[in-house]
């Protein structure tokens, strides 16, 4: 009786240590990094990642860790940081994760979105957030954390940007760009391209830079340089071959340079040039790029791996000109990469 009576205090010492392990969130440093992992669809198997870029310590499943063992949901899409808050759009979850940025715990969360896709932030009251099916797009107010209104797009939303008081949004469904304005929500202007517009940019002279993958019917991938002050496209640049793909895209620290994931590495382009580059900057290999980011002052380049969408995913830092700098394992399908301030 002793024996099973200390084996029972035992026990009730440890689950005691384990919920008040669970309920101390681990802290971030200044400099961090949070890989969102989406996860496979439907599985709920969605995490974040964290990487301490002065030691190169790897926390898994960090939210997890920080909530209770609460998982963050069905498939993480994106993250934007709005002052001391990341919003993480948990996509097949039908949420917006509304984190603290000191800890990523879950200060609230914006449900009963449908398929919410990016957010774009006009100030600490108003924000987009886009939508693959409901065919519409969410007006929210940061600082409530609530959905305001809606407005009819009739199609899927995917990226968006804002500059000269309008939203520039890529309308995938219909092949074009379409142009609000942002104190009144009414459509400006709409702007055919080529097949599937999903990425936007804005460099340093404000001219937005649109990429078209062209996956439907074969047609061959573009990239849109569009004039925000006239709304006009200055130039089309479109690939060699359908084998020539242009997918996500991202700028450096000063703008003026434009990085595109293609289908055999990364490309990048000065914002003036008149042709696309003819070979990558950071070459795939045997790889399978998935996304990626560049630091907003440093111009690190982190480039996610999602190896074969089952198995947990890799990310690789690079230095600026392309050499390696560190490779750490992260969640199963890692699709961007977070730098919080």
């Amino acid at each position: 009786m002793k024996q099973l009576v200390y084996f029972i205090l035992i026990l009730f010492v440890f689950s005691c240590k384990s919920d008040d392990e669970q309920q101390d969130p681990i802290p971030l440093n200044e400099s961090t990094v949070v890989i969102l992992n989406e996860g496979n669809y439907n599985f709920g198997n969605a995490s974040l990642t964290l990487y301490n870029e002065q030691d190169k310590s790897v926390n898994q499943k960090i939210f997890q860790t920080n909530n209770q063992g609460r998982p963050i949901g069905d498939v993480v899409q994106s993250a934007i940081q709005i002052g001391n808050e990341l919003f993480v759009v948990v996509n097949n979850s039908s949420k917006i994760e509304i984190l603290n940025v000191s800890n990523l715990t879950s200060i609230t969360a914006i449900q009963q979105l449908n398929s919410p896709r990016y957010i774009t932030v006009v100030n600490s009251t108003k924000a987009y957030v886009s939508d693959l099916y409901e065919d519409k797009l969410y007006v929210i107010n940061p600082s409530s954390h609530e959905v305001v209104k809606t407005i009819e797009t009739k199609g899927w939303i995917e990226e968006m940007a804002i500059t000269n008081g309008k939203l520039y949004l890529t309308h995938v469904d219909s092949n074009q760009i379409w142009i609000l304005d942002v104190q009144t929500d009414t459509v400006l202007q709409k702007i055919n391209t080529h097949q599937q517009p999903q990425y936007i940019e804005i460099d340093k002279d404000k001219i937005a830079w649109i990429s078209c993958s062209g996956e439907l019917n074969g047609g061959k991938s573009a990239l849109y340089k569009l004039d925000t002050s006239s709304d006009s496209v200055l130039s089309i640049l479109e690939g060699a071959s359908s084998n020539y793909k242009i997918g996500e895209l991202e700028l450096n620290s000063t703008k003026d340079e434009l990085h595109f994931l293609g289908n055999d590495g990364l490309y990048a382009m000065n914002v003036n040039a008149a042709v696309l580059p003819n070979s990558p900057k950071i070459g795939q290999g045997n790889r399978l790029f998935y996304g990626f980011s560049i630091h907003p002052t440093t111009n690190e380049i982190y480039i996610s791996d999602a190896i074969d969408y089952q198995q947990r995913g890799v990310v690789y830092r690079f230095n600026y000109s392309g050499t390696q700098l560190d490779a750490f394992k992260v969640g199963i399908i890692p699709g961007d990469i977070i730098f919080l301030n």
